[in-house]
């Protein structure tokens, strides 16, 4: 008699994953990234540490799961009428992000894959790329013509200064900030694009 092979390991229970996440998020906001816990997250959550240690090998991969899953559900930003209306949105909507509880964990996920290689393959491949990904279609959409290398380049120039205020927090990330980074990375894409 033939039977259907059962697959290997327990699958995952989905309820479980929704509890760590919402209390990760929620023990982050309350204590900060360094007092949280696998324990804490196991307590607050109702669930045995051995789960969760199945599913994240540790709090750094549990945090960035609830995060990542949160970021997802962000709002795209519509399409503009022009390249410089299109980076001012983009650039306004992110520094306006990064300004309140987003950046403080996006620097305490930086802090942590800076010790972490492998850790730092997750957040970017996870988390960073979404965003890289989201600007490139906004430069490909203006039908600039760049190769890829240009085009990221114009990534770099838009986005490296926005994270290095985030974690340099030598000033605010307000508007006219973002105003002005979108502007020289037009100008930088305009001198592209130009042939030469």
């Amino acid at each position: 008699m033939n039977e259907t092979p059962r697959p290997a390991g327990r699958p995952r229970n989905a309820e479980h994953s929704r509890k760590a996440h919402q209390a990760a998020l929620d023990l982050l906001r309350e204590h900060g990234y360094a007092s949280i816990s696998m324990e804490a997250v196991a307590d607050r959550a109702g669930i045995a540490k051995q789960t969760l240690y199945r599913r994240w090998k540790h709090k750094s991969a549990l945090i960035l799961d609830a995060f990542a899953e949160q970021a997802d559900q962000l709002p795209t930003l519509p399409p503009a009428e022009t390249p410089e209306e299109d980076l001012l949105v983009f650039a306004r909507a992110t520094c306006r992000t990064l300004s309140g509880e987003c950046g403080t964990l996006n620097r305490a996920l930086m802090a942590e894959a800076l010790q972490s290689p492998e850790f730092l393959v997750d957040l970017r491949e996870r988390h960073l790329s979404k965003r890289r990904r989201q600007l490139r279609g906004i430069f490909v959409r203006q039908q600039t013509g760049l190769d890829e290398h240009q085009l990221d380049l114009l990534i770099d120039l838009m986005l490296g200064p926005i994270w290095y205020r985030l974690l340099i927090q030598n000033a605010p990330l307000d508007d006219a900030f973002a105003d002005l980074v979108a502007s020289n990375t037009l100008v930088a894409m305009t001198a592209l694009a130009r042939p030469a």
